[in-house]
């Protein structure tokens, strides 16, 4: 591809073209109407004199032959003015347009070089935003673009690890239990084989939890969208979960007659299921409670449990995937820490919010908010 000019010579020679081209029109018609008025004088001090004489009027150029040292230096000296000014504007030109086109050029250059490192793979590559207000205000897309790309770039390093680390623990034990009853040193019986199971019923949730994730991020989860009822559908799923609670755990659904969406009652289903799940894991006693109200034209739905709590500088990560490899949720309360990030895109596509509130050291409270049904 052919290089053009870069954006400094562009505007550099382009103002001082218009400059100069401003300088010589200006310069001719100052030089014309000069010698015009010059000329109208002296035909008109000819005529004073030829009248004064008695030879009545003269002609243009009787005008010009009475061109005296004095009038011929004057018009040297126009002249020179003339050209003096032309030559001090064209200075001038030169020094703006050089400042013009440095403070255009400038930004877009230092752009370019925070580019090309971007491209090289330096994803903590920024620029100064400067010069004028549009250029400036690119200079900041770029930077809020490579913010997006840097914090993306870390999310997938943290995803891979935490990946790895969700399929090494299942994977190290299930080996290790199944060398040892292949050389003899743990006995081949019912309680090790159904170990095995467990471990391979724990992997085959996680990389169905990965799928399912990776089509929730990339929009492509199928909906059959529906009135459903939010009250009883939360309630269904309260009797379905309940069992899987430690013993003297209370889990209870207060909700109204009624509360109509449109969406699809399979995944929201998913979603209340995933809330008490979470909630159920983490209370060692007490009650969780599922709690269905309507608040300004959207139905509220709120899991509030009596567990640990969530530290305040943690609630904003409760929707991230993996987040309960954070020390805010240790490993042996079981889950792979997907099934909120699963529930944050499933209420979005219904074009709801989700939420969550806690008091460290008094439970939790963790919902969702959808528009009702019109």
């Amino acid at each position: 591809m052919r290089r053009s000019a870069t954006i400094f010579w562009q505007v550099f020679l382009t103002t001082l073209a218009t400059v100069l081209a401003v300088v010589v029109m200006v310069g001719l018609v100052a030089r014309t109407a000069l010698s015009r008025a010059f000329d109208t004088y002296l035909l008109e001090m000819a005529a004073r004199q030829a009248s004064h004489n008695g030879q009545g009027m003269m002609g243009r150029g009787m005008g010009r032959i009475m061109l005296g040292q004095a009038e011929q230096t004057f018009i040297k000296s126009v002249d020179g003015a003339v050209l003096l000014a032309g030559l001090a504007a064209v200075l001038l030109a030169i020094v703006i347009a050089y400042f013009l086109a440095r403070r255009l050029s400038d930004p877009i250059r230092q752009l370019e070089v925070a580019a090309l490192a971007l491209a090289d793979g330096d994803l903590s590559s920024r620029t100064e935003p400067s010069g004028p207000h549009e250029i400036a205000m690119l200079g900041e897309a770029f930077n809020h673009m490579a913010q997006r790309l840097e914090d993306s770039e870390e999310l997938r390093r943290r995803m891979v690890a935490d990946v790895a680390h969700e399929l090494r623990n299942p994977i190290a034990a299930a080996r290790a239990q199944a060398e040892g009853m292949a050389e003899g040193v743990l006995p081949v019986n019912e309680q090790r084989l159904g170990s095995l199971v467990e471990d391979m019923g724990h992997l085959t949730r996680l990389v169905d939890d990965l799928q399912e994730l990776a089509l929730a991020e990339a929009g492509r989860l199928s909906y059959e969208r529906s009135g459903v009822d939010m009250a009883a559908l939360a309630c269904r799923a309260v009797e379905a979960v309940a069992v899987t609670a430690t013993p003297g755990v209370a889990v209870t659904c207060e909700a109204p007659n009624a509360v109509r969406v449109f969406g699809d009652e399979g995944r929201l289903s998913q979603v209340v299921r995933n809330l008490l799940s979470n909630a159920i894991r983490h209370t060692a006693e007490g009650s969780v409670t599922v709690r269905v109200t309507v608040e300004d034209d959207e139905a509220v739905v709120r899991v509030v449990d009596t567990g640990e709590g969530i530290p305040a500088e943690d609630l904003p990560r409760v929707f991230q995937r993996f987040y309960r490899a954070d020390s805010a949720r240790a490993s042996d309360t079981g889950g792979a820490g997907l099934g909120l990030a699963i529930t944050a895109r499933i209420v979005h596509d219904h074009d709801g919010d989700v939420f969550a509130e806690s008091t460290p050291g008094g439970g939790a409270t963790v919902g969702f908010r959808l528009p009702l049904s019109r």
